[in-house]
């Protein structure tokens, strides 16, 4: 399905769902939203550079978010301060971050130091971030030992986004609602809003993480919940200070930090703005080549949603994609198994057609009229199961 294929504008969609108190909505793939229908809202922004007409919709944590949607697992107050916490510490960390880099990254730079910096943060990006909390834990490409599963989330602490928890059931309702109202990151809601302002409005009924049982059923994951705030921005900073004072914070915290999570926010971002759309997703999802190389292969993140079960993003013998590099050579070591891919059959089948045949083809345009934007089944329009 193309974006286009519904009439409905993401500001619609915002105004449909808000306040709903159908808590299984939440875990319901949500309906489409059309780029023409959004271009034609008042006010809307057009981003530089792409199709997407934006609509800020000044998303605070303060207020709880914005959708006031009932939560399932855990009381809806209790969700709200959940989310004033969460949404504070992000800030907290990730400021502090930046503040520590900016003052004193240029008195302190060597290119030894930047050296160490940048090898920390692929470290913790491609093993803990991009091959682990990604490709491993919320999408299950591949499967592995349980002592090496765990080291793998350990070192995907270590990159400052969040507990696997967190990340997982993040990432996952992502996947669920992409580009659509319950996305935590689209950027119908402006660039900025999904490189970076998502942090600090969260909805809050996303936050029971009704949708990561896998991982809250593990006691490791629990405890990771709760210690990996500490650990990383407390006592690791103490602990380089003492090694090598402020240079030795500022290179092996601070820049690997910064410098990772604008490289994973560009995948939220950009990867959904300027790029190419070679399979039929029906969200905003590009393959962008630059994202690609500075994420170690999340950018071709179009490839990446038309089959969310790929240890492979980079499709074509020339995407680059380090992540399903390591993933291979794990595989050959025995340390990795059932490596998901998709086959060239199933890939054939989601490429976008030439805009001649697409002309040709009819288009179903069913829409979501009932309450929450679920048809009368109770399902929400204009979704698929994946092949």
């Amino acid at each position: 399905m193309a974006p286009d294929a519904t009439a409905r504008s993401y500001s619609e969609a915002y105004d449909l769902i808000k306040g709903c108190k159908d808590v299984d909505v939440l875990n319901t793939a949500s309906a489409k939203v059309s780029l023409k229908a959004q271009a034609r809202v008042p006010g809307a922004k057009r981003i530089p550079g792409s199709d997407i007409y934006a609509t800020g919709k000044g998303r605070s944590f303060r207020a709880g978010g914005l959708l006031n949607m009932e939560t399932k697992e855990i009381p809806t107050h209790a969700a709200k301060m959940k989310n004033m916490v969460t949404c504070g510490m992000r800030c907290t960390a990730i400021g502090s971050m930046h503040v520590i880099f900016a003052l004193y990254g240029y008195s302190t730079f060597t290119w030894r130091w930047a050296a160490i910096g940048w090898f920390i943060f692929a470290f913790f990006g491609i093993v803990g971030i991009t091959m682990g909390y990604h490709r491993m834990l919320t999408h299950k490409s591949f499967k592995t030992y349980k002592w090496l599963e765990y080291l793998i989330a350990f070192i995907g602490t270590q990159a400052g986004q969040g507990d696997p928890i967190e990340w997982v059931s993040t990432h996952r309702y992502h996947h669920l609602h992409t580009d659509t109202p319950l996305d935590p990151h689209s950027p119908y809601e402006g660039f900025w809003w999904s490189h970076l302002l998502w942090l600090t409005g969260t909805e809050h009924s996303l936050l029971d993480y009704a949708n990561v049982p896998d991982l809250k059923n593990q006691l490791f994951y629990r405890v990771m919940e709760f210690t990996f705030f500490p650990l990383l921005f407390i006592v690791k900073p103490i602990l380089m200070y003492k090694m090598g004072g402020m240079a030795q914070v500022c290179w092996t915290c601070a820049f690997p930090l910064v410098w990772g999570y604008h490289t994973t926010f560009l995948v939220n971002s950009a990867s959904h703005i300027w790029g190419s759309r070679p399979y039929n997703t029906g969200d905003l999802s590009t393959n962008n080549i630059w994202v690609a190389l500075l994420a170690f292969g999340e950018g071709w993140h179009n490839a990446h949603h038309a089959f969310p079960y790929s240890a492979r993003h980079g499709l074509e013998w020339w995407e680059f994609d380090p992540t399903w590099y390591l993933i291979c050579a794990l595989k050959s070591l025995g340390l990795v198994w059932d490596v998901q891919v998709p086959s060239e059959k199933a890939k054939a089948l989601k490429r976008n057609k030439p805009a001649s045949a697409a002309a040709a083809a009819p288009v179903a345009e069913a829409e979501a009229d009932t309450a929450c934007g679920r048809d009368q089944d109770g399902k929400a329009a204009n979704t698929s199961k994946e092949e």
